[in-house]
């Protein structure tokens, strides 16, 4: 695997980013996909003005993976909360009828995040993971589905 060295100034590395955000009460918001598209692309949006690079994005039903390259100018609290900020912001006052029946107030997220930097060996596994690793999550969640499908019919 090549190393994906990038120069800027006086310096030359790679900064790779695993992030997770979780909704308000870990509520299953990305289960409709219009709040899915809508939030990855206010994410997307305020990366690219803050000139980061989202290199994969995917939700889960209640979660969302973020694998962000060339962040090495932002604290990781900051660029969190830059991201967490504008979508929030932009999803609920553009969009809060696709999940205010299970969302309330002013909260979109819940308040952490999950964080982890990733180096050269791993950032592929990373970015796989991402990418194809929420197929558990959805099939877990149509499980849960199914079982209170069948309890309501009972």
């Amino acid at each position: 695997m090549a190393n994906e060295l990038r120069s800027s100034g006086h310096t030359l590395g790679e900064s790779n980013l695993h992030l997770q955000f979780t909704p308000a009460y870990r509520r299953d918001v990305f289960v409709e996909p219009l709040a899915r598209e809508l939030t990855v692309a206010y994410i997307v949006q305020r990366a690219q003005k803050m000139k980061v690079n989202i290199a994969v994005i995917e939700c889960g039903p209640d979660h969302l993976h973020l694998f962000v390259t060339g962040w090495k100018n932002w604290k990781i609290p900051v660029l969190a909360g830059q991201l967490k900020t504008y979508s929030s912001r932009m999803m609920r006052k553009n969009h809060a009828y696709l999940f205010a029946d299970k969302l309330y107030g002013k909260k979109f997220w819940s308040a952490g995040y999950f964080h982890r930097t990733v180096g050269v060996v791993t950032a592929e596994t990373s970015k796989r993971y991402i990418a194809e690793g929420q197929r558990k999550h959805w099939a877990e969640f149509e499980q849960k589905q199914q079982k209170t499908l069948l309890n309501y019919s009972s």
